[in-house]
């Protein structure tokens, strides 16, 4: 009944609601009572699919809606069919995930059929992590409840777009011979004007229509004269899904400041959207920092203000935190990381836009053990069954064109004589990058085969050889030269490109990358990182060839993504909408900025929140001893001022504690202590923070033990200093100054003031996530809101097994000998966490809080944002 009722009407559910309850009063009062069950019943199953995902905002509160979608299955409809397929695919794994997931997002979609229920959103995914059969489910199950017309913005590549346009048809079913659907698109052709003379009665009459478009101008205008076309009564009983893939690339405006109007593809997606009499705008991206910093006061323009909501990450996905580890974390990431030499860089990629025609670009030494380990590696999955699967090799030097080609021709070259060897079963010039890299990353592997040896992968290379080629796809590229994985079922490719391998394109069977591009901002940078993704069965062949410093920059982007999580979820324990809140993000303490400047123009409001916020020093400066004796003294002097505090120890780990110390003396230390540049602005923020907010909080001071058999003394206080080796490349090669140790604090370190005052009551705390060990400091009774400064003592003799970490003294030695001299003090770390305001205290955090970086002018970015979209092979109808 109160489905007919709001069906008939087109009222919301609570109005529905409201009807039903007014006639049952008047016709059947003892029916009301199974009437409250029902609304209770489809309540609670709301609330539930609101919850299902990862990290959702809810928006219980809005005026809109409280929620109208129930899970469920509905037989022999576009969703029971879609699952049938991902279950007999490759998908079957995810299937449960892809459904929970969806469902939450769907939970979100305007009501279909309740007219002026308009809402936009934003689905936060990670890069090559699956959004394409995210948001297909949520296409299904909204088709399932009523939506009419879907629309998917697909890129501005029409090589993503039509990648696009072919696995939807594929998952949906919306080929030519099915007569349930109308597509507006093709394959091979984009959206033109035929239609248009006749949208209103194609919109009338087909219960599913479709059309997957580029983000091109001509392309939208089309589009919107389609809509325009269709009389207001129709459009009022067509309930319509806006899917935005890449929405962060084009939708936002990017205009500068003197601009009259926004840019073409921002001005044309509002202009679609204001045809829109109920749905849904929803964009999907991994980098979502352009969309957050739209203007949440322009009503007409795209900013997610009804939702957000964050895609699980599945345990088997290799994002930046999983290669590349937490830039304030103690994971250790797996040996899969490479460096190209800087004098390479010469020979890799041109100095400028001018010199690109004429760059002779070299196949140096680093790209080509990428590239004989990439056709040992593809070999190696021959052996384990694999023959029939794509296998990728990614080359990403530059944006600029003309060098694509000309290293397509020299890696052409550099294979000539190993194909020709090949003939004649002469393969040991991969015999040495076989044995170097095949078991660097072996605990990676999950499968259960035998682990190949020298004659089996020997036996396949020359198999590898004969069916390689090389492949370039840029904007410039013939056809028969681009990326195509439709034309054979199992190549092997080595691809050659820039701008449009860095959006949504997926490289199948991706497992080498050769990179050396960079950027300044996040979102740019991670969107190349194409190597992100699933790799079932080759896990442990993945390789990453990068120049140097673009590690560290992952590293960092790595804990902005984690914190991005942390932000959505906290909007949604608040019940909270992005209109009401805006999205945090943090800001780089170096070169990086967030994303393009004129995106970020309307971001006003600027309060860094640094409540327990986590600090490490992993970088040192050891260019000067004098000054590294300097900081050993500050913190003798400020070690021995805390003798009045007590000396607790740790029984097991045998650090020392002095509880309770005075803010003051804790920051003054923090102001005197020498950081590396790269932290040094974000600690002084950190210390302002703590003087303004939290002057009288105490802080627990910890000496922290460690493994090695040096000493060091303060006092009646004696520890063994810490072994913490540093990375075998530094950035700036051997004899770099700047000594990198990745990682300064150890599992549990974050309470380990907690553990020695016995607060945690039998947790061990090596087995705490840093949310929880946060959560405890932050608790009344065991951590009270605490500031924590942990000082670590590291040996000058650190040493490592790993292949990845080399020993302390040679680093030091080879930048001055007199870092090694005996009786030389250790270099002290720091670790620390922010105070707590547990008691409430803080009455101004702010409640939108961005980032304001020093912009630079970074020609490649500025370029990247000019979409050259000529759409030679469009042939979809007259324009």
């Amino acid at each position: 009944m109160i489905d007919n009722a709001r069906r008939a009407n087109r009222l919301s559910f609570d109005e529905a609601v409201l009807q039903t309850r007014e006639q049952l009063r008047l016709l059947q009062p003892a029916a009301l009572e199974d009437l409250d069950a029902l609304v209770a019943e489809h309540e609670a199953e709301v609330a539930h699919a609101t919850k299902l995902s990862e990290k959702s905002t809810s928006f219980v509160k809005d005026d809109i809606a409280r929620g109208w979608y129930t899970p469920h299955t509905r037989p022999d409809g576009v969703w029971e069919k879609l699952r049938n397929r991902m279950s007999h695919g490759g998908l079957a794994d995810a299937v449960g995930s892809i459904d929970e997931s969806s469902d939450a997002i769907v939970a979100h979609l305007a009501e279909p059929n309740v007219s002026d229920d308009l809402r936009k959103g934003l689905v936060i995914g990670n890069v090559q992590s699956g959004k394409t059969a995210n948001y297909a489910a949520v296409i299904a199950k909204a088709l399932d409840e009523g939506y009419k017309l879907v629309i998917v913005m697909s890129g501005v590549h029409s090589n993503l777009r039509r990648q696009t346009q072919r696995r939807l048809e594929r998952d949906l079913g919306t080929d030519e011979d099915n007569a349930d659907w109308f597509r507006l698109t093709s394959v091979d052709g984009d959206i033109g004007r035929a239609d248009i003379k006749n949208a209103a009665n194609i919109v009338d009459t087909n219960s599913r229509t479709i059309a997957v478009v580029k983000k091109n101008s001509r392309r939208l205008s089309n589009l919107r004269d389609f809509l325009r076309a269709v009389d207001p009564g129709t459009m009022q009983r067509t309930p319509i899904l806006i899917i935005d893939d890449e929405s962060d690339q084009a939708t936002p405006d990017a205009s500068t400041d003197s601009a009259e109007s926004p840019t073409a593809i921002n001005l044309r997606m509002r202009e679609i959207w204001d045809e829109v009499s109920n749905g849904t705008y929803a964009g999907y991206t991994a980098t979502p920092f352009a969309n957050v910093f739209m203007d949440p006061a322009e009503a007409g323009d795209l900013y997610p203000s009804n939702f957000l909501s964050v895609m699980p990450t599945p345990d088997t996905y290799f994002g930046a935190e999983r290669l590349f580890g937490l830039s304030d974390a103690s994971i250790e990431a797996p040996d899969v990381i490479r460096y190209i030499a800087d004098a390479e860089l010469e020979h890799l990629l041109p100095r400028t836009a001018k010199d690109a025609a004429d760059f002779e670009p070299q196949v140096t030494e680093s790209l080509a053990e990428a590239i004989r380990w990439f056709i040992v590696a593809a070999a190696v999955r021959r052996i384990r069954g694999q023959a029939t699967k794509h296998s990728t090799m990614l080359i990403h030097t530059t944006h600029r064109v003309d060098p694509h080609f000309l290293m397509r021709d020299e890696v052409n070259r550099f294979l000539k004589p190993l194909q020709d060897e090949a003939l004649d079963g002469e393969t040991d010039s991969f015999y040495d990058v076989f044995h170097a890299e095949m078991n660097r990353a072996a605990e990676l592997d999950t499968g259960d085969g035998p682990a190949p040896t020298w004659p089996s992968v020997k036996a396949e290379i020359p198999n590898v050889l004969r069916t390689l080629k090389v492949a370039v796809d840029n904007g410039s590229a013939d056809e028969s030269e681009r990326l195509d994985y439709e034309t054979d079922p199992a190549q092997t490719v080595i691809v050659i490109g820039g701008g449009t391998l860095s959006r949504g394109l997926t490289l199948e069977g991706l497992f080498v990358s050769f990179f050396t591009r960079t950027s300044n901002t996040y979102d740019t940078l991670l969107q190349m990182g194409r190597w992100f993704g699933y790799r079932a069965g080759y896990e442990d062949l993945q390789r990453i060839w990068v120049s140097p410093g673009l590690d560290s920059d992952y590293r960092f982007l790595a804990a902005v993504e984690s914190d991005l999580r942390v932000e959505v979820e906290r909007m949604a324990a608040g019940g909270l909408t992005p209109s009401q809140i805006g999205l945090r993000i943090r800001q780089h303490p170096g070169r990086l900025q967030v994303t393009s400047k004129n995106k970020m123009r309307h971001v006003e409001e600027v309060e860094v929140d640094f409540e327990g916020q986590q600090f490490q020093t992993t970088k040192f400066d050891v260019s000067d001893p004098d000054a590294l004796l300097e900081s050993a003294s500050s913190v003798r002097q400020f070690l021995s001022g805390l003798a009045s505090y007590g000396a607790d120890r740790a029984e097991d780990s045998g650090a020392v504690l002095f509880d309770g110390v005075e803010a003051s003396k804790v920051l003054g230390f923090l102001e005197s202590f020498s950081a590396h540049d790269d932290l040094e602005d974000l600690l002084a923020g950190a210390v302002q923070w703590t003087r303004e907010k939290l002057p009288e909080r105490p802080w627990n001071v910890v000496l922290a033990n460690g493994s090695t058999r040096e000493e060091y003394r303060v006092g009646d206080v004696t520890v063994h200093a810490v072994n913490r080796a540093p990375l075998a490349a530094n950035e700036g090669g051997f004899g770099d100054p700047t000594v990198n140790i990745r990682a300064l604090m150890s599992a549990g370190d974050l309470v380990s003031d907690l553990a020695i005052m016995g607060r945690l009551s039998g947790s061990d705390r090596h087995q705490l996530t840093n949310k929880r060990q946060k959560a405890l400091r932050a608790q009344k009774g065991v951590g009270d809101g605490r500031g924590l400064l942990v000082l670590y003592p590291i040996s000058r003799s650190s040493t490592s097994s790993s292949r990845t970490r080399q020993k302390m003294a040679d680093v030091l030695g080879a930048v001055d000998p007199r870092l090694v001299s005996p009786n030389e003090p250790p270099i002290f770390g720091i670790g620390l966490v922010t105070p707590f305001d547990v008691d409430g205290v803080i009455r101004n955090k702010g409640s939108y809080v961005a980032v304001r970086p020093p912009y630079t002018d970074d020609p490649e970015d500025s370029e990247t944002e000019t979409i050259i979209d000529d759409e030679r092979d469009f042939d979809g109808g007259s324009a």
